[in-house]
């Protein structure tokens, strides 16, 4: 190698050893401002909650306040939503119109247009606080609405949150039309939020969903109106309680419960009680328990001695509720001949007793 080529070679080797020390400071001055940031949030963040804390219990001084806003307004955003879930009524309402003199609203609607998921996930979530709040529903338009339709999950959920806040019976159609067709965390916690319109989607989305065809929507809305766990006006259960899938029926007895019981569900659930399906005949077996059928009782017995061990728990377990009748035909199922129905049988009326101090 000529001395030349050292030359260009070093040249080469001290502008890669320039150019990586001042990428290291540049990052290391990056990552400094950002614990500095982030320790100065951490000092603040309290005394903005506390500064909130006294105008929510009625101090019209919003001086401090507006202090903070001037120095760290990302930081009075934090605070304003760790409020989420702690104030309701007219304290969230006078915390939403702070909000909104603050103009803290509009950055949120204007953040909901970043290319940053981080800065849009940050911007729904507080929109979806303060959509409670009607005059914020006005600036905030349709930003919620256009949200539905994201490709990021968790823009979709705090802009779904958000529309339920309005009230608006189509707009809450559309939360529960997104879902049913979204993953179980996302309904999961949508199935909560709408729980207070449980009557009126009954009224609306909910059968026609389960009358569409598609046995998985089907099923997640089914799987919704049982965790409502409460009384729903839904019409036409017995269909549901006759359907081809056995996951479609499992989870109709378990929302029979719910529903008004005409003749035609109960018809269903005592077919159901002798369906070839274990799972199915055991989910009927619990479903007439808690409806108390006394019609039911035959059925009962029937899985008693011939079900598996599953069935005949479940059985036993549903005639030991509908005492006088039922307790006398367990007392005949434990002196019977069958030695494992007779076994169930005393088990079931001896805890039945029990629990009821007799």
């Amino acid at each position: 190698m000529t001395g030349i080529e050292f030359y260009v070679s070093a040249l080469l080797l001290g502008g890669y050893a320039l150019f990586f020390g001042v990428l290291f400071g540049v990052l290391a001055r990056r990552a400094s401002s950002i614990r500095q940031q982030a320790a100065t949030a951490e000092a603040l963040v309290p005394e903005i909650r506390d500064a909130l804390v006294n105008y929510l219990a009625g101090s019209n001084n919003q001086a401090r306040i507006r202090e903070f806003v001037k120095t760290s307004r990302l930081d009075v955003g934090d605070a304003v939503l760790s409020f989420q879930g702690t104030v309701s009524g007219t304290a969230r309402e006078r915390l939403c119109e702070l909000a909104l003199e603050l103009a803290l609203v509009h950055d949120w609607g204007h953040n909901t247009r970043s290319r940053e998921p981080a800065v849009r996930r940050a911007a729904y979530a507080r929109l979806a606080f303060v959509c409670s709040y009607e005059p914020c529903q006005r600036v905030v338009g349709d930003l919620v609405t256009r949200a539905l339709e994201d490709a990021d999950p968790e823009v979709r959920l705090p802009a779904a949150r958000a529309l339920v806040q309005s009230g608006n019976i189509t707009e809450i159609n559309q939360v529960f039309e997104l879902a049913v067709s979204q993953n179980l965390l996302i309904r999961i916690l949508l199935t909560e939020d709408l729980r207070r319109y449980a009557a009126d989607l009954c009224a609306s989305a909910v059968p026609a969903i389960l009358k569409s065809g598609d046995p998985k929507r089907m099923l997640a809305v089914l799987e919704m109106l049982v965790a409502w766990e409460r009384a729903l006006p839904l019409a036409g259960l017995h269909e549901l309680l006759d359907h081809r899938d056995h996951q479609i029926r499992i989870a109709a007895l378990r929302l029979a419960p719910l529903v008004p019981l005409t003749p035609e569900n109960q018809r269903a659930i005592l077919r159901e009680l002798t369906d070839n399906d274990s799972e199915v005949s055991t989910a009927a077996a619990l479903t007439a328990g808690r409806l108390r059928l006394q019609e039911a009782m035959p059925s009962l017995a029937r899985c008693v001695r011939t079900g598996t061990a599953e069935l005949a728990r479940m059985a036993a377990s549903a005639m030991a509720a509908m005492a006088p009748r039922g307790w006398e035909t367990l007392e005949d199922l434990a002196g019977g001949p069958n030695p494992a129905a007779a076994f169930i049988a005393s088990v079931a009326l001896e805890k039945a007793k029990r629990k009821a101090g007799v």
